[in-house]
């Protein structure tokens, strides 16, 4: 037996709880063992001081007062769990709200940006001027000056008013 059970088993040997042989074996142990003998003796001691104490009588009507009380059931009303809990809440889902809309914004699908012609031939790794060298290959004065005009109008944005 350890010293641990020994004195978990001093409570019950105290109010004669113990079998013959469990008694027993309390006091082969306490025998051998100084500080099961100091620990039983500190319990003998809270014992003899507890027995001598005269405790006051409890005031008149106490029990009649406390027998109704013990038998009277609380009614569970919802305020009294929002007071406990619910004050304690709002901050946690203030905070968890905060959390979320920092992660959609920084998570979030990014806007997509509109590319011009010009542009989107530099991300394919072509030139945005040799559409206009073959414009300017063209034979006729006329029909260079009309397409470089129609192709400058292509890529204005058309927020642009036209002039008339």
């Amino acid at each position: 037996m350890n010293c641990k059970k020994a004195e978990k088993l001093f409570l019950r040997a105290h109010d004669g709880l113990l079998s013959g042989e469990e008694y027993k074996e309390l006091e082969d142990h306490i025998n051998g063992c100084p500080l099961c003998q100091k620990s039983r003796a500190e319990y003998q001691n809270i014992f003899e001081v507890l027995q001598k104490t005269d405790f006051p009588e409890p005031k008149p009507y106490f029990w009649e007062r406390l027998h109704p009380r013990l038998k009277e059931q609380k009614t569970f009303e919802l305020w009294q769990l929002w007071k406990q809990w619910g004050l304690r809440a709002v901050p946690l889902s203030l905070l968890l709200v905060l959390f979320l809309a920092s992660a959609i914004l920084f998570f979030g699908p990014q806007p997509r940006e509109e590319f011009s012609q010009s542009g989107v031939l530099l991300f394919e790794d072509q030139s945005p001027l040799q559409d206009t060298g073959d414009i300017l290959d063209q034979e006729g004065v006329e029909d260079k000056n009309m397409m470089l005009i129609f192709a400058s109008l292509e890529e204005q944005p058309s927020s642009r008013r036209p002039i008339p």
